[in-house]
This record gives structure tokens, C-alpha cells and sequence, in this order.
């Protein structure tokens, strides 16, 4: 046995124990526990939507919460949409935004197909859509994510895909192993949105965006590969969970505008070596998911029976620690910390504690994690969007 391998037993106990502390670090508090951040953001937009209402003259029983996914995405966004134009003094902007999202809700309403829009597993997961892919609100969903969404600097061309029996036990698969990876904190995650909508691409990746509340897109053949499927359900979700606590904390200074935002450099693109520069709010959401992205790969490497798969979570371990480090050194002082609001700060110390913690972790050869702080050019198969 190579020492590597004589150390997987102790390296597995440890890794559990740190595991489980991490895990609970971050599924707990003001910033980690799922169900208060949901529950809030649900406050928020019924108070939001009833504002909105009587600024604009519209029934409030028209912007009322739902129970149905596909519709209470869409007034969420337009409430959001309906509220920044309201601000701003464009009150018929914002009446022109709500009567937008009634008029589609009335044709959801009287679409036989979406009948069932309410029913779920009850599984704490998004799942599929129950609607074909040629039905018009899967197309409408999948305009508003390529309308809103580049990978690589081009916008993202989204075809609808089927949703097939081999599909939804991928789907399942990957929802189970997530679960592995991340026993306490999947279910916290992944209960944030509500639908995954899949969509043929050319290339296996994911996305999420705020034009599409409580609904995360999933490459068609990324459902190939279980353990990409796992990581990218969990990235989006954690998206949405974001944008949950964003809602009411002041990440940002009160005068934060993000196309003037300093900005963090990001020495890793798909592989290549290009930097980009990532705003405050981008930077938290890379830095929010590799932080999860790492302790989820940690998970499967200390489930992992199989040697040579450990080695491969433990690469992914290592690749996205250290970016989540990258971040964590970026706020740390750095030009941008300049940008966030009391929120802000506390969410980058909360996320940098357990990449602190996490960088105790002695590797199989004995080192320890936080000795490959420079390891974050590797390309891990979900590197993408937001990361």
C-alpha cells in the first residue's frame, strides 16, 4: 500500500470529524440556516408585492404568493422589477411590470398542462418541470435564462431538452449523492429552488438567474455524469440561496453600484490562464460556492470506498478550497472589502472560518490543505458561470 493509501483510514476519521464541524458552521446562523433565509425572503415578497400594489394601482390579490413554481418565479422577478422601477420614481414602468406577470399568470392559470404545477415529491430538491419541451412556458423560462446569461464573455444559447425517465434517475442520482457529500447542508441547498429546468447546450454547464427566481438550468449531458450533476445542482441552489439572504442584509454599501465595483482577480478562466476581474457581488457568489463546493467534494472523498475515486474528490477538494481561499484573501482587507455593508463583512468572515477550518485538513500524503493554497488553476468540471 503507497503511504498515501496506508493514511486513508486516519485521513478518513479526521476528515469526517472536520467535516461535520464545517457542515454545521454552515447550515446554521443568520447566514447558513436554509429555512429562516427562505422564510424570509417569502416575507419580503409578500410585503414587496402588497407595496408595489398600492403604488401602482394594482389589485393586490393579483401579486399575491403562490404555491405554483413556474409562477411564483415569475412574481418574484416582477415584483423585483416592479420595485426598482417604483423607486426610481417610474411608477407606470413599474404597473407595466406587474400587469405583465398577471397576464401570464392568467394563461398558466387556464393551461390544462400546468395543472399539475403544484405537485412535488416533496424531496426538498428541484425537479423537473412537469411540461414538455415544446410547451411555450419552458420556452419562455429557457429565453429568460439565455437573454440574461454568458459563459466565457458569449450569451448562452438554450434549447429545450426532454425530460426523459433516464434523465429524472440521473437527476436522482446526483440529488443522492449530493446528499452523501453533504448530509446536513443538501437539503438546506437544495430546497432554495424549486425547478430544474435542462436544456441542450453545447457544453456541460449550468446556470442560474435572478430574471428566473426559485429555477436553476441544467445542461442536458451534464446529467451524464453524476458526480458533475451533484456539484452543479448544489453551485445554482446556492445561488438562489444567496440572493435569498441578499434580500434582507446589506451585503453592499448603501451607494454600492456594480458596474463601479473594485474588483477581485480571478487568475483562472476554463483552464486557461486568462484573469478576469470579478465585482463584490460576483465575488461573494464564487466565493459563497467554492467555500460549499469544497467541503461537498470533502464529503464524497470520506464516503468514497474506492481508492481511486477518493483521489479524484480529493483533487476537487483541493482545486476548489484553495479558490475559496483566493476570496478569502481578497476580503481580507483588500480593495474591495471597501464595498460591502456590515452584512458583507460578516458573511466574508463567516465564509472564511470555514475555509480556515477546512485548510486544517491533512491530505492522505500528509500535508496539510492549506498548503495548496496555490492549487486553484486546476479546471474542476463545474467551473463556470458565477465561478
Amino acid at each position: 500500500m503507497s503511504p498515501a493509501g496506508a493514511r486513508l483510514p486516519a485521513f478518513r476519521a479526521e476528515g469526517r470529524t472536520l467535516h461535520a464541524r464545517v457542515e454545521q458552521h454552515l447550515s446554521t446562523g443568520a447566514l447558513g440556516d436554509g429555512s429562516a433565509i427562505a422564510g424570509t425572503a417569502a416575507a419580503y415578497y409578500r410585503g414587496a408585492a402588497r407595496v408595489c400594489a398600492g403604488a401602482t394601482g394594482t389589485d393586490p390579490a393579483a401579486v399575491a404568493p403562490t404555491e405554483r413554481p413556474w409562477a411564483e418565479s415569475l412574481r418574484r422577478a416582477a415584483v423585483d422589477e416592479a420595485l426598482r422601477e417604483c423607486s426610481a420614481g417610474r411608477t407606470e414602468n413599474g404597473r407595466e411590470a406587474l400587469a405583465r406577470y398577471v397576464a401570464l399568470n392568467s394563461r398558466m392559470s387556464s393551461d390544462p398542462e400546468l395543472e399539475t404545477d403544484s405537485e412535488t415529491k416533496g424531496e426538498n430538491a428541484p425537479e423537473f418541470p412537469g411540461t414538455g419541451p415544446g410547451h411555450w412556458v419552458t420556452g419562455h423560462f429557457l429565453a429568460l435564462f439565455s437573454a440574461t446569461t454568458t459563459v466565457g464573455g458569449a450569451p448562452v444559447e438554450a434549447r429545450p431538452a426532454a425530460v426523459t425517465p433516464q434523465a429524472e434517475g440521473a437527476r436522482a442520482r446526483a440529488v443522492a449523492l449530493a446528499r452523501r457529500g453533504l448530509p446536513r447542508l443538501a437539503g438546506d441547498v437544495l430546497s432554495a429552488a424549486r425547478l430544474v429546468v435542462p436544456y441542450r447546450g453545447e457544453q456541460p454547464y449550468s446556470g442560474y438567474t435572478n430574471a428566473a427566481p426559485l429555477v436553476v438550468f441544467v445542461a442536458e449531458q451534464t446529467f451524464r455524469q453524476d458526480r458533475l450533476a451533484a456539484e452543479l445542482l448544489v453551485h445554482e441552489c446556492l445561488h438562489q440561496k444567496l440572493n435569498d439572504i441578499s434580500l434582507a442584509r446589506s451585503l453592499f454599501r448603501p451607494d454600492y453600484h456594480d458596474e463601479r465595483s473594485a474588483t477581485v482577480g480571478v487568475p483562472w478562466s476554463f483552464g486557461s490562464s486568462r484573469t478576469r476581474h470579478f465585482s463584490a457581488d460576483r465575488t461573494f457568489a464564487a466565493f459563497h460556492v467554492y467555500t460549499h463546493q469544497a467541503l461537498l467534494y470533502l464529503g464524497l472523498a470520506v464516503t468514497e470506498p474506492d481508492e481511486e475515486r477518493v483521489e479524484g474528490a480529493l483533487a476537487e477538494t483541493v482545486t476548489a478550497w484553495a479558490r475559496a481561499a483566493h476570496f478569502a484573501r481578497a476580503l481580507d482587507g483588500g480593495p474591495v472589502t471597501a464595498e460591502l455593508g456590515p452584512d458583507g463583512h460578516r458573511l466574508a468572515h463567516w465564509l472564511t472560518a470555514a475555509v480556515e477550518a477546512l485548510g486544517e485538513l491533512r491530505l492522505p500524503d500528509g500535508s496539510a490543505l492549506q498548503a495548496h493554497a496555490g492549487a486553484h488553476a486546476g479546471a474542476p468540471a463545474g467551473a463556470h458561470d458565477a465561478a
